[in-house]
C-alpha cells in the first residue's frame, strides 16, 4: 500500500473529536487577522498622524499674534486745501470694521468663497476629500478646498506656495485659529487683507477704487463683484476685464440666491445691470512734492513706518498751485524744446506685423472695463518702439488703469496655471500696451496709418480712434541736418510710430484733432514760497515725474549765475560804503584774484562796456564787472556772510568769481534766501512737512514758522529795490505785465548751462530753472530772460489772478529822497525828480542846480579818496 492510502491513527482516550474544517471557520480566522492588521494599521496611522502633527508642528507661528494683528495700512497725505494728494503703501490698504458693513456686503464674500463659514470648525473634510479625488483624476481642472480660516492662516501665517508641506501645516493651524478668534474676527482679517487687483488690498480701497464709494455703500451687484475678483484678481477685476468679472459676478449672485442670503428677484435684476464703474479720478498734481515728503519721513520714522503705518501727513503743498507750477515747467520746456528741433519717429513697424499687434490690442479695448464719462480707451504704442526684449513700464499712475497687471508674486504663485493664456510673444509686448481714456491733452504714441499730401495732414492710429495730424501744426518739426519742413510728408511716413497729442476729441466716428508732440530732454524746475508763512505751496522737480523721479529742487545743485548778484549788492550796501546810487565803472580790466592767484578779465555776457554807471542801473543790466568791483571792495567772506544769513547753506567758492554766481545752489534755497530778501531781512526755515500723526491720530511732529531777523530791513529793501529796476528796466522787464509791484533777477552761466529768474511779489516767492542734467549747453540765445522767465511769469498770472496789488513795505531805516536822475542830487524846485530810497544818512544832502548849471559832482559816497570805484 502506498503512504496515502494508510489508516489513521486512533486518537487518544479523553480527546476531543476533530472539527471540520470549513467557510465559517476560514473566515473567523481571515477576521481575526484583519482585526489585528487593522489595529496594526490604526495605531500606525495614528502614530504617523501624531508625528506628522509633532513634526509640523515646530515652530508654527503663533495664530495669538493675530489678535492684535494690524495689516499694513496706506498713509495719507493731506493738502493745503484739505484733500488727499498723495498715499504711501506697499499695500494700499485702509481698515474697514465687519460691524460697520451690511449683511449683504459680508453674505456676497461668504457666497462667493465659504459659504457654511459660520456652519464650520474652520475645515471642510469632504471638501477636501471630494478636492483630492478629482485632483487625482487625469484631465481634471485642479480645485481647492480652502475654507476662509483656511485662507486667512495661508496670506497671514504661511506662505501662498503649492505644496503638501504648507497644506499640513495649514491643517494644523486652521482648527488653532478658529479657537482663538471669533468668526466676525476672521472675517475681517479676510476682507481687510485680500487682494482685489490693481494693487488694491482690503475691500475698503477696492470699494473706493472701483466704485468710488465706501465699503459700506456697496449695492448688492457691487459687494457681489469685488468678492467674485478675489478668486483670481488680477485676471477677473472689472478694469482690466469686465467680461470675465460680469461671468463672476452673476456666478456670486446665483450662490447669494442659492444660500438665501439675497432675495431671488434682487439677484435677477442685479444680474442683468451692467457693472458701472466710478468715475475716473484726476490725477493729483505733486508727484515731485510728494516724493520728497516721502523720503523725508523715511528719514525721520523708517520706511516700514511709512509705507505700512498708515500715518496721516499735512503738507505745505496748495494743489491749484501746484498744478499751475507744473502746467508753467512743461509749457517752457516744451517751447524751449521746440525751439530745439525734432528729434524724429520713435519706431517703425511693417504693415503685416502692426495688423497682428492691432488685432491683440482690440481685443484688450473690447474686454476693459470703462468708467463713467470715459469716451473709450485708445492705446499708447510706446512699448511696441523699444525692443523687443525690453522689459515692461509697470503702470504705476490711475492713467494706466486699462494696462494689463503686474500681479503681486504671491498671488502669481498661487494662480490656477489651467486658466492661464498661453503667452506668445507677440501678446506679451501687447501686455506692455498702456491702454489710456480718450480726452483732451493726452499724449501717447501712435501709428502712422496714412500720409495725405493733397489735405497736408497724417493718419494716426490710435486703435479705438484715428487722429488727424495737420501740417500747420508741425512747422517746427525741423530735425538736425535738415531744412524746414515744407510739407506733411517731410514730417510723417507711414508705419512710423510717433509722439502726439490731442487738441479735441468730438465723438466717435469723427477723427481726433492732433498734433506732433516731443518729450522734452532738457529740464527745469519751479518751487514756489508763501512769504507770509514760509510754506512751500508748490515745487516742481522736472519734466514729468514717472521718467525721472530725481527732483531738481532739492536734490540738484546749479550754479546760479547772474541770480546770485543780488547777495553781492547786498552786501555791498549793508557795508555803509555804497548806495543804490553809488558809481562804479564798468570797463575791462585784468584782476589778479588774491584768493586763487589766478589773473582773469570778467566780461559781460553781451561783450559790452559802458563806462561809470549807478548801482541800479548796473544790476538792471547785470554787469559782471561791476559785481566783481564790489565783491573786491566788501570780501567774498562778507558776501558769502550775507548770502548765509538770507538763507544760502550750500559752500559756496570764497574768491572773486563768487560775484558771478559760481557756487553751486539748489533751488529751494535760493528761493528762501530771496524770500528773506522779500520779507525786509527776516529769515525761516521753508515748510514743506506741517504736521504728522500716527495711524491713532497722535501727534508726532508739528512745524510753525520761526522768523528771525538775520538781516537788516532797510538794507534788505533796498536789495529788493535795485531788484525792481531788474523788472522794470533790464532783463525781465516781461514781468511789468503783471500790473504789480515785483523784483527779481535773471541768471545765465557761461555757455548757458543754468538759466534762472528769482523773483517776487508781495503774495508769492518764486524760483525758476532750466538746464540739462549734463550740464550740455543749452544754446547762445537760452538766456534766464528766454528760458526761465517764462516759467515763472506762467506761473505768477494765474497765482496772481483776483489778489489786490501790493507795494512792498518799507521798514524803519529807510528814508525817501526826492532826487534828480541826471545828477543824483536832491531835486530842487527847479529840477524835476524821482523818489529813491537810502539807508538813513547816506542819502544827498546838496540840490542838484538848475538846468544848465555846472557843480561838482561830490554827492556819491567816497571809497578810499576816490569817487566809486
Amino acid at each position: 500500500m502506498t503512504p496515502s492510502s494508510e489508516p489513521l491513527p486512533p486518537a487518544p482516550p479523553g480527546a476531543p473529536p476533530p472539527r471540520k474544517g470549513g467557510f465559517g471557520a476560514a473566515l473567523w480566522r481571515w477576521t481575526k487577522r484583519l482585526l489585528v492588521l487593522g489595529v496594526v494599521g490604526l495605531v500606525l496611522v495614528i502614530g504617523v498622524c501624531v508625528g506628522t502633527y509633532v513634526y509640523f508642528s515646530r515652530d508654527l507661528p503663533s495664530v495669538e499674534s493675530l489678535r492684535n494683528y494690524q495689516p499694513p495700512q496706506v498713509t495719507k497725505v493731506t493738502c493745503a486745501d484739505g484733500s488727499i494728494c498723495a498715499e504711501y503703501a506697499l499695500e494700499r490698504r485702509t481698515l474697514v470694521r465687519i460691524e460697520d458693513l451690511p449683511p449683504h456686503v459680508r453674505n456676497a464674500f461668504l457666497a462667493a468663497e465659504d459659504a457654511d463659514f459660520y456652519k464650520h470648525e474652520g475645515l471642510d473634510p469632504f471638501g477636501i476629500l471630494r478636492a483630492g479625488v478629482k485632483n487625482l483624476i487625469p484631465g481634471s481642472r485642479k480645485s481647492g478646498a480652502s475654507t476662509l480660516t483656511q485662507q486667512v492662516v495661508k496670506n497671514m501665517l504661511l506662505t501662498p506656495e503649492r505644496s503638501l508641506t504648507r497644506k499640513i501645516r495649514e491643517w494644523i493651524l486652521t482648527p488653532r485659529l478658529e479657537q482663538a478668534l471669533t468668526k466676525d474676527q476672521i472675517l475681517s482679517l479676510y476682507i481687510n487683507g485680500v487682494y482685489f487687483g490693481q494693487r488694491r488690498y482690503g475691500l475698503e480701497e477696492a470699494a473706493l477704487f472701483y466704485f468710488g464709494k465706501h465699503a459700506k455703500d456697496l449695492s448688492v451687484g457691487e459687494a457681489a463683484v469685488l468678492a467674485g475678483t478675489v478668486q483670481q484678481p488680477h485676471r477677473i477685476n472689472p478694469v482690466t476685464n469686465i467680461t470675465r468679472a460680469k461671468a463672476r459676478q452673476r456666478y456670486v449672485l446665483e450662490q447669494m440666491a442659492a444660500q438665501g442670503f439675497v432675495a431671488r428677484e434682487v439677484v435677477e435684476a442685479e444680474k442683468v445691470k451692467p457693472i458701472v464703474l466710478a468715475p475716473r479720478k484726476a490725477v493729483s498734481a505733486g508727484a515731485y512734492y510728494a516724493e520728497e515728503i516721502r523720503r523725508t519721513l523715511i528719514e525721520r520714522y523708517g520706511e516700514k513706518m511709512v509705507m505700512e503705518g498708515g500715518l496721516r501727513v499735512d503738507i505745505a503743498l496748495v494743489p491749484k498751485l501746484q498744478a499751475t507750477a507744473e502746467q508753467a515747467v512743461r509749457d517752457g520746456l516744451e517751447a524751449l524744446d521746440r525751439r530745439q528741433g525734432y528729434r524724429g519717429a520713435l519706431g517703425k513697424l511693417d504693415e503685416a506685423q502692426w495688423k497682428r499687434y492691432r488685432e491683440l490690442i482690440v481685443q484688450r479695448i473690447d474686454e476693459a472695463g470703462r468708467r463713467q464719462k470715459d469716451q473709450g480707451y485708445v492705446a499708447d504704442l510706446a512699448p511696441l518702439a523699444q525692443p523687443a526684449a525690453a522689459p515692461a513700464r509697470a503702470p504705476t499712475a490711475p492713467e494706466a488703469e486699462g494696462a494689463e497687471e503686474q500681479q503681486p508674486a504671491a498671488l502669481a504663485a498661487d494662480a490656477d496655471a489651467e486658466e492661464e493664456e498661453a503667452r506668445s510673444p507677440e501678446r506679451e509686448r501687447v501686455g506692455q500696451v498702456i491702454l489710456k481714456p480718450m480726452e483732451e491733452g493726452l499724449r501717447l504714441t501712435g501709428y502712422v496709418q496714412e500720409v495725405d499730401p493733397k489735405r497736408n495732414v497724417a493718419r494716426v492710429d490710435l486703435v479705438g480712434r484715428t487722429a488727424e495730424v495737420s501740417f500747420d501744426s508741425v512747422t517746427w518739426a525741423r530735425q538736425k541736418g535738415k531744412k524746414a519742413p515744407r510739407d506733411i510728408s517731410d514730417v510723417f511716413t507711414p508705419g512710423e510710430l510717433v509722439f502726439v497729442r490731442v487738441l479735441k476729441a468730438p465723438p466717435a466716428p469723427a477723427f481726433v484733432e492732433a498734433t506732433l508732440d516731443q518729450v522734452p530732454v532738457v529740464q527745469g524746475g519751479l518751487v514756489v514760497i508763501n512769504p507770509a508763512n514760509r510754506n512751500v505751496v508748490a515745487m516742481v522737480g522736472g519734466y514729468d515725474a514717472e521718467r525721472s523721479s530725481f527732483n531738481r529742487a532739492t536734490q540738484a545743485k546749479r550754479q546760479p549765475g547772474s541770480s546770485f548778484k543780488p547777495f553781492i549788492y547786498g552786501a555791498a550796501l549793508a557795508s555803509g560804503r555804497f548806495t543804490p546810487l553809488s558809481m562804479v565803472n564798468d570797463a575791462p580790466e585784468s584782476i589778479r584774484d588774491p584768493y586763487t592767484g589766478k589773473t582773469w578779465r570778467p566780461k559781460n555776457f553781451d561783450g559790452r562796456f559802458e563806462g561809470p554807471m549807478t548801482l541800479r542801473t548796473a544790476l538792471s543790466k547785470s554787469k559782471n564787472t561791476v559785481s566783481v568791483r564790489l565783491i573786491e571792495a566788501v570780501t567774498p567772506a562778507t558776501a558769502i556772510d550775507f548770502a548765509r544769513r538770507a538763507g544760502i547753506r550750500s559752500a559756496l567758492p570764497e574768491n572773486l568769481t563768487l560775484a558771478l554766481g559760481t557756487g553751486e545752489v539748489t533751488m529751494l534755497e535760493a528761493v528762501n534766501a530771496y524770500a528773506t530778501l522779500q520779507a525786509n531781512g527776516r529769515y525761516a526755515e521753508p515748510l514743506t512737512l506741517l504736521r504728522v500723526r500716527d495711524a491713532k491720530g497722535k501727534v508726532l511732529e508739528e512745524h510753525q514758522p520761526a522768523f528771525e531777523e538775520t538781516l537788516p530791513p532797510a538794507v534788505a529793501y533796498l536789495t529788493t529795490s535795485l531788484m525792481r529796476s531788474v523788472v522794470e528796466d533790464g532783463s525781465a522787464r516781461a514781468v511789468r505785465e503783471l500790473n504789480r509791484p515785483a523784483a527779481g533777477k535773471t541768471g545765465t552761466t557761461n555757455e548757458s548751462k543754468d538759466t534762472w529768474f528769482n523773483g517776487y511779489t508781495m503774495d508769492w516767492v518764486a524760483s525758476a530753472w532750466v538746464g540739462f542734467d549734463d550740464n550740455t549747453p543749452l544754446g547762445a540765445s537760452e538766456t534766464g530772460g528766454r528760458a526761465a522767465l517764462p516759467i515763472w511769469l506762467n506761473f505768477m498770472r494765474v497765482a496772481e489772478e483776483g489778489l489786490p496789488a501790493r507795494d512792498f513795505e518799507v521798514p524803519p531805516g529807510v528814508t525817501q529822497v526826492r532826487i534828480d536822475p541826471a545828477t543824483g542830487l536832491l531835486a530842487g524846485n527847479a529840477v524835476p525828480g524821482r523818489m529813491e530810497p537810502y539807508l538813513e544818512g547816506t542819502q544827498p544832502t546838496a540840490e542838484a542846480p538848475p538846468p544848465g548849471q555846472v557843480t561838482p559832482d561830490n554827492y556819491f559816497l567816497e571809497e578810499g579818496g576816490k569817487r566809486g570805484l
